[in-house]
């Protein structure tokens, strides 16, 4: 099913969206531009190349309360709080950051136990993506490296893309073509224009950045082949200062912790996003720590996504996105780290 509006009517259709629940799309600010809860349609622009921060914390939030208690002197009273249940959508997303959330999938869903929450938050939500605009990719990029199109349809229900004045949405999912069927301020497009959409969708793949092939067996060998090579860990870590920063702009780090933090006998069970690259991460009770060395932190990370993720799902744990390095502040570029290891 293909929907079409034009686009001087955008406001009117993340209207139409907000009466469906609560909508999460790209809001800029004095920062640029990130995905914020919605309150008008004033507040959405479509307008941007990317964010600065991944749409992950729409499923997958930077805290959340898992269970709220209360100390007594005889007893421990304990409520598990509800799952999320608000129907929700998720408007603007580019091809490489749908993708994740199929990567987080596995994780989530795929593991061995589901997480109720993840699970609860994708099964409410409708990914509308947002096909990049035709032009140059930005040098940080490498998702067409990784078989990532700049129209890729994977991880969304609809997908969005701009043609001439218009702004055309092609249904990928049955949830997706029950919301383009019940936005009714949405035109069919005629079949000319369905040409028009698939002869759009067919120039992506060759905007590339980097041109080494990464073939996710050879690349986690080759991985596991130098992993104790440490000179070579060593020499790619010298610049970095175990910030976090690339953990927490990227799209598919999942690590978190989980804490009790009680005020006035009154407390909760949260769980937040942590990161392999923090000295303490791996700190045990005893005050050992397997991974002391900045060397050893940077490489579980690259290991985990390009080695560890293949060998437990069978793909890379990375979607090109190029924020890791855009927000680095010693410019640290994990594909060069491949690329050297590959060349090893």
């Amino acid at each position: 099913m293909l929907k079409k509006i034009a686009q001087g009517r955008l406001s009117e259709l993340v209207a139409a969206l907000l009466e469906r629940g609560e909508l999460y799309a790209p809001v800029r600010d004095d920062r640029g531009v990130n995905f914020q809860s919605i309150g008008g349609p004033e507040e959405v622009t479509l307008d941007f190349y990317n964010t600065l921060l991944s749409p992950k914390s729409v499923f997958f939030p930077p805290s959340e309360d898992l269970i709220a208690y209360r100390l007594g002197k005889e007893e421990q009273a304990a409520r598990v709080l509800p799952l999320p249940a608000t129907p929700t959508v998720l408007l603007g997303v580019r091809p490489p950051d749908a993708k994740s959330f199929l990567l987080m999938d596995a994780l989530f869903l795929g593991g061995g136990i589901p997480d109720p929450y993840w699970q609860a938050r994708r099964e409410q939500t409708i990914v509308i993506g947002y096909a990049f605009d035709q032009g140059p990719a930005d040098p940080a990029d490498f998702y067409s490296t990784l078989g990532i199109d700049r129209a890729d349809t994977s991880g969304s229900d609809i997908l969005l893309m701009k043609n001439g004045g218009d702004f055309l949405l092609q249904g990928i999912t049955a949830k997706g073509e029950a919301l383009l069927s019940a936005l009714t301020i949405l035109a069919a497009a005629p079949p000319g224009e369905e040409k028009q959409f698939a002869a759009l969708l067919a120039p992506g793949a060759g905007s590339k950045t980097r041109h080494l092939v990464l073939d996710p067996e050879a690349v986690a060998k080759k991985l596991e082949d130098i992993f104790a090579d440490n000179a070579f860990w060593e020499g790619i870590s010298t610049a970095c200062i175990s910030c976090g920063t690339c953990t927490f702009v990227c799209p598919t780090c999942h690590c978190f912790d989980i804490a009790d933090e009680t005020l006035f006998r009154e407390g909760v069970r949260r769980r937040f996003w942590d990161a392999c690259m923090f000295t303490d991460f791996t700190l045990e009770a005893s005050g050992h720590n397997p991974r002391h060395a900045v060397y050893q932190r940077l490489r579980q990370k690259v290991c985990h996504k390009y080695s560890y993720y293949v060998r437990k799902f069978g793909v890379i744990s990375c979607v090109g996105c190029g924020r890791c390095t855009r927000s680095c502040p010693v410019n640290i570029d994990i594909f060069s780290i491949i690329a050297q290891a590959m060349n090893k």
